[in-house]
C-alpha cells in the first residue's frame, strides 16, 4: 500500500471513532436522549465506530506482518472482521432507515408496530445477518478452491448490496414524497391565510434534513456500488488467484470509501436529529 493510503485511513479511522464514540457516549450519559429510535442510532454508531477501529488498523497491523495476500498469517481474518461490522453497519442503517420510514409514511401502524421489543428485534436481526454472512463466508473458505470460493461470495455479497440499496431508495424516495406532499399542502393554506389575513408571517418549512438525509443515503449508495463493481469482476474473471483479484487496483479507495461512510453519519445526527442537536447546544 503506499503511504498516502496509510495516513488517509488512519486519519479517517480517528475521525471515525472519535464521532462514533462520542454518539453513544452522548445518547448513554442522557436519559432524555434514550428512546426507540436512538437505540438504533446507538447500534448504528458502535457498527461505525468498530469499522473505524478495525478495517484500517487491521489492515496495518497484517501489512507489517508480511502482507495481506491469502497466504499470509491473518490476511483471512482481516476480511472476517471488516466485512462482519461494514454489513452490520449497513443492516442497521437499513433498520433505522425501515424504522423512520414507518414514522413519516405510515404514523397510525408506527405507533402500533414500531414497540420497543419491535427495535430490538431490528437490531439483534441487524447484527445477525452481518454474523451469517461472515460464518457462511468461513465455512466456504475452508471447503472450496479459491476460485469457487471467490465466486460464491461475490453472489452473496452483491444480493446483500442489492438488497442494502433498494431497500434505502424505496424508504428515502417514499418519505421524500410524503414530505413534498405535506409541504406543498402547508404552503397552499399558508397563501390562503397570508390572503385572508395581511400582514401574517409563516415560518419556511427547514430542508436541511431531507439534504443531509440525502447524503448519508447517497454516500452509501456510492460505497455499495463500489462494492457491487469489485463483485461482478471477481466474478466474471475466470480463475482469480490468491495474490490478485480483479478489484485489487480498487482497494486503495474501497477501504477509505467505507471508512468515511461510518464518519458522515455522526455528522447527519448533529445536523438533522432534533434531540441531539439540543443536546449538543446544551438545551
Amino acid at each position: 500500500m503506499e503511504t498516502w493510503f496509510w495516513i488517509l485511513g488512519w486519519i479517517l479511522s480517528i475521525l471515525t471513532i472519535a464521532g462514533n464514540g462520542f454518539t453513544v457516549l452522548l445518547v448513554g450519559s442522557q436519559s432524555r436522549l434514550r428512546t426507540k429510535t436512538n437505540a438504533l442510532i446507538v447500534s448504528l454508531a458502535v457498527a461505525d465506530f468498530c469499522v473505524g477501529a478495525f478495517a484500517v488498523p487491521s489492515l496495518f497491523v497484517c501489512h507489517i506482518r508480511g502482507g495481506c495476500n491469502w497466504p499470509q498469517p491473518y490476511a483471512s481474518w482481516v476480511d472476517f472482521i471488516r466485512w462482519l461490522f461494514v454489513y452490520a453497519s449497513k443492516m442497521n442503517l437499513c433498520s433505522l432507515a425501515l424504522y423512520r420510514y414507518m414514522a413519516v409514511v405510515k404514523p397510525l401502524k408506527y405507533v402500533t408496530f414500531m414497540t420497543a421489543r419491535r427495535v430490538t428485534q431490528l437490531t439483534y436481526f441487524s447484527w445477525l445477518i452481518a454474523l451469517g454472512y461472515v460464518i457462511f463466508s468461513v465455512i466456504m473458505v475452508l471447503n472450496l478452491t479459491f476460485s469457487s470460493y471467490i465466486m460464491v461470495l461475490s453472489v452473496c455479497s452483491t444480493v446483500l448490496e442489492i438488497f442494502f440499496s433498494c431497500m434505502l431508495i424505496f424508504c428515502f424516495i417514499s418519505m421524500v414524497t410524503v414530505v413534498y406532499k405535506q409541504t406543498r399542502s402547508s404552503a397552499i393554506l399558508a397563501k390562503q391565510l397570508r390572503f385572508n389575513h395581511r400582514g401574517l408571517t409563516f415560518q419556511k418549512y427547514d430542508k436541511s434534513a431531507v439534504v443531509m438525509l440525502a447524503a448519508v443515503v447517497g454516500f452509501a449508495l456510492v460505497c455499495s456500488a463500489i462494492s457491487m463493481r469489485c463483485d461482478f469482476l471477481e466474478f466474471f474473471v475466470k480463475h482469480p488467484t490468491q495474490h490478485s483479484t480483479p478489484c485489487k487496483s480498487d482497494f486503495a479507495y474501497k477501504i477509505p470509501m467505507l471508512v468515511l461512510n461510518s464518519a458522515i453519519n455522526p455528522l447527519a445526527y448533529a445536523f438533522f436529529k432534533g434531540d441531539i442537536k439540543r443536546a449538543l447546544k446544551g438545551k
